[in-house]
């Protein structure tokens, strides 16, 4: 998706409790602005979110740009529960980098996920956000709220480029969202778009996708109808 994570932190100290997550991220090579993430609100929660961000620290290689110190002692640590990117102290780290250390087993995640995020170069900014904030195969109001100002756009023009990615070929059906939570509209409102432009769009992408549908099926019933000719003389 041409994302690529440049920083993590995240803290949970039994002083002041957890720190919210912050994540540092570029996009096709240019930095964006840091995103921050409420914590868990449990010990048990909090320590498995940390295991997982030290993970992915490990998986792409992040080294001192990953700050992760998860422990619920006052002392020196917790020895046996503990996650820090300082000062490694718990068993449980070193069962995670043991894990770690297996470049076979990374390699073929790494190769899993360029598999399963490759997207064809005709989605547009907009539809590749929709599929990068799609959690569950859900946008949420916030998400879609998020889209509309970076792209300085309108819930109409994203419900367009939302329903043209049932057209693109090569594009995982998987990959579309299955909703997106669009505010409700009055019946004025729907009356205005269906005489407007608003949702032509959509339809005649629709259409277009209908006509070569159609003469791919006649494609193939005339040929299957020709080689019939043939096997019958």
């Amino acid at each position: 998706m041409g994302v690529e994570i440049v920083g993590l932190a995240f803290e949970v100290l039994p002083t002041h409790g957890a720190k919210q997550i912050t994540i540092k991220s570029k996009r096709d090579g240019r930095e964006e602005g840091s995103k921050r993430y409420s914590p868990p609100e449990t010990w048990d929660r909090q320590l498995t979110l940390a295991c997982y961000l030290y993970a992915i620290a490990k998986y792409t290689s992040l080294g001192n740009r990953a700050y992760i110190l998860c422990t619920k002692s006052r002392s020196r640590g917790d020895l046996e529960n503990s996650i820090s990117t300082k000062h490694k102290k718990s068993k449980l780290q070193d069962k995670l980098d043991d894990i770690l250390s297996d470049e076979e087993l990374l390699e073929g995640f790494r190769t899993e996920a360029q598999r399963d995020q490759r997207v064809p170069e005709e989605l547009s900014p907009i539809q590749r956000e929709l599929v990068v904030r799609s959690v569950g195969g859900e946008v949420s109001q916030s998400n879609l709220a998020t889209i509309r100002k970076s792209h300085e756009t309108d819930d109409i023009t994203i419900y367009n480029e939302w329903k043209s990615m049932s057209y693109i070929k090569g594009l995982a059906s998987t990959t579309i969202p299955i909703k997106v939570n669009f505010p409700l509209f009055s019946i004025n409102q729907v009356v205005e778009l269906l005489e407007s432009e608003g949702l032509a769009p959509s339809l005649r992408k629709e259409i277009e996708f209908l006509k070569e549908e159609s003469k791919r099926e006649i494609t193939r019933l005339k040929n299957r109808t020709l080689l019939q000719r043939i096997l019958n003389r």
